[in-house]
């Protein structure tokens, strides 16, 4: 845990965890998805789904990656 997600679950509480590691980055190449809180990112009271440009670290494929919640 980073500093950041220890501030903001010491503020918040244990739900900004629980509810960062239901959102996760997928590729849309391979499939591949990954938390964001393993990330070391936070996403809390959050809704909709996103897409970022990125790098898939399971198959190395640069481009769209989906930010969707998967309880």
């Amino acid at each position: 845990m980073n500093v950041l997600q220890r501030i903001f679950t010491w503020l918040l509480g244990p739900g900004v965890e629980r509810e960062s590691r239901e959102w996760k980055y997928e590729c849309s190449q391979c499939g591949h998805r990954e938390s964001v809180w393993e990330r070391g990112g936070i996403r809390y009271k959050a809704s909709g789904e996103k897409s970022y440009r990125g790098r898939c670290p399971a198959c190395g494929h640069v481009g769209k990656r989906w930010l969707r919640r998967s309880p």
